[in-house]
């Protein structure tokens, strides 16, 4: 999905809905949505691991939820779903950007490792409080890449390019915060063998990239000129007119292809007072990585 028709309302008003179907049918027509878009949305799917992730194995392998491998909290409901909730401070000793309520810039899941993941997948359980004010919900955010370079390259033109070429030529390798996993050494911008157009790259953006890459500098031979490329494409893809936003509800299911699209959301109001006590948003969702 690129060009004009990639949106928030664009990536909803062609949803899959699955409620009546067999588990067969819904496959062939996610299948097929995915194969054309290269996203799909998934409304009203079982709010069940077992099926959830039956579902996900007709696309790839689900990888082991990396938090299990880590000394973070492990309180998932299954060891290849990654439990994405707010949690108080005190509810946990080492912080992990899924427990907070800031928002989450467009990002790639599992940036650091090899193979690359095909697939990202999210179902939302609970979307939360929806009385806050809006972009404070934890809508979803998706960026695609090849739109959002398409974009770039036609107002920037070659100092674009420019910063293209230190993006896809230099190859870097960098671990994630708090798993350790066989690590990638591709470019953070890297050609596909079933690219639709010269844009249509896969990218490997992990959140913290800009703080990451510091500690590189011995990988980089222009490492000032990358810096700058690297800023402007974190700054660009930031830009909330590159970007698709929608709220997900209860039984959403996201699946998207990890090497096209980014994936972030919104801030959330993970805490207030109700009735003279402290309340906490139950928002939750069910991310899951397939390779």
């Amino acid at each position: 999905m690129s060009g004009d028709d990639f949106s928030g309302e664009s990536i909803v008003r062609n949803h899959v809905a699955a409620g009546g179907k067999s588990f067969d049918a819904l496959v062939a027509e996610s299948r097929a949505m995915l194969e054309r878009n290269r996203i799909v949305l998934i409304r009203d799917f079982p709010l069940d691991p077992d099926q959830y992730l039956a579902f996900l194995g007709q696309f790839g392998t689900p990888l082991s939820n990396y938090s299990s491998r880590s000394d973070l909290a492990k309180d998932d409901p299954h060891p290849q779903i990654n439990r994405v909730k707010y949690k108080p401070k005190g509810q946990y000793v080492k912080q992990s950007v899924h427990y907070v309520g800031g928002e989450l810039r467009p990002h790639s899941a599992r940036s650091w490792c090899t193979p690359r993941p095909a697939y990202f997948a999210m179902l939302m359980v609970d979307p939360g409080w929806r009385d806050t004010p809006e972009g404070e919900r934890g809508e979803s955010v998706v960026l695609a890449w090849r739109h959002l370079f398409e974009q770039l390259s036609a107002r920037d033109g070659e100092a674009f390019e420019a910063h293209l070429a230190h993006l896809t030529g230099t190859a870097i390798t960098f671990e994630a915060n708090n798993v350790r996993e066989e690590l990638s050494n591709l470019p953070l911008c890297y050609p596909l063998a079933d690219a639709a157009a010269p844009l249509d790259l896969g990218v490997r953006m992990k959140q913290d990239i800009q703080d990451k890459i510091m500690g590189l500098r011995d990988q980089i031979a222009d490492y000032d000129g990358y810096r700058r490329a690297l800023d402007y494409v974190v700054e660009n893809a930031a830009e909330e007119k590159f970007q698709a936003c929608f709220p997900m509800d209860s039984g959403d299911l996201l699946l998207l292809d990890n090497n096209r699209f980014g994936h972030g959301r919104r801030k959330i109001v993970g805490e207030r007072t109700e009735d003279g006590a402290t309340a906490v948003n139950k928002r939750e969702l069910w991310s899951v990585t397939v390779v």
